[in-house]
């Protein structure tokens, strides 16, 4: 007999409110009311004798056993979920959540998803932009794309790209100053990436071109990637664009590679899930996608 088992109602009204944090948000996700799920998050404690939230002013917060709890729930829902699709020849409709950085979302991912909706018509992609660190346990995305350090790498990462700059302009800009040798790059506005600050100098000094910092002309700074290229695109000046991102520019000759000039950074763009939901089928179609587009 399986004696520790908890009511699966009552696993799903934990789940969702320790997603949202808030008891009324797993209501309403879930179409019950508010007592409903908090007689189920009572009954699961009284089940387990133990505490899984500290109530607080501001709504719940998952206690360090709830946290703890979150993960294998988690995994066993989802385990539950991909058994059931696998059962089934036509699947049901899903929706498949992806949290991307702003540049690969807005250059790369979403002039592409036409193709991945009719490979896989069942699936209904819900994109969100986030940067840095992804907690999945407090987000309800399955999957999360970042830019990372090579070091960084974990085994449930996998690589989609490695970050190699291209150094870019706009041809109107570049045929007032050409650029016929790699000093010529000096005569040029420099666009800054601001989460980057020392981009430019480590690629001046990737190519061995001499110069003095206060003699730079260093121009807009930007936040984003895509924002650097529209500004090359509009020639303000030359920018260090990763090639990925500036490939359908080039190709449409909105900006271009003098020189052919570019550099490898330590950086890689990674796909990352919860090591929990690594074999789900929707996580495995997403996968096989974006590596037949990444080539």
């Amino acid at each position: 007999m399986r004696d520790h088992l908890p009511p699966m109602q009552a696993l799903r009204c934990f789940e969702a409110t320790a997603r949202f944090s808030s008891i009324s948000k797993a209501a309403n996700e879930l179409c019950v009311t508010q007592g409903a799920v908090s007689k189920q998050i009572k009954l699961l404690e009284s089940f387990l004798n133990l505490l899984l939230f500290e109530r607080t002013t501001q709504g719940v917060k998952l206690t360090e056993l709830g946290q703890q709890y979150l993960t294998t729930v988690i995994k066993a829902l989802d385990t539950l979920d991909s058994g059931a699709q696998a059962l089934q020849q036509h699947p049901k409709t899903q929706q498949l959540m992806i949290d991307a950085i702003p540049s690969l979302c807005n250059i790369w991912l979403i002039p592409r998803l036409y193709s991945f909706e009719q490979r896989y018509p069942h699936l209904k992609v819900n994109l969100s932009n986030g940067d840095g660190a992804v907690n999945f346990s407090q987000s309800n995305a399955d999957i999360a794309i970042r830019c990372l350090p090579t070091h960084q790498q974990k085994s449930h990462y996998t690589e989609l790209f490695k970050e190699n700059f291209l150094l870019v302009g706009a041809p109107k800009l570049l045929r007032e100053k050409p650029v016929k040798s790699p000093q010529d790059i000096l005569q040029h506005r420099l666009i800054q990436q601001s989460t980057r600050p020392q981009l430019w100098d480590h690629f001046l000094s990737d190519k061995k071109i001499t110069f003095a910092m206060k003699s730079l002309d260093l121009g807009m700074a930007f936040q984003h990637f895509y924002m650097s290229l529209k500004a090359a695109q509009e020639g303000l000046g030359l920018a260090l664009i990763p090639d990925f991102l500036a490939a359908d520019a080039i190709a449409e000759k909105s900006i271009i590679n003098p020189l052919n000039l570019s550099m490898q950074s330590q950086y890689c763009y990674f796909v990352i899930c919860p090591e929990h939901k690594n074999d789900l089928r929707r996580i495995i179609e997403f996968k096989d996608w974006l590596s037949i587009e990444a080539i």
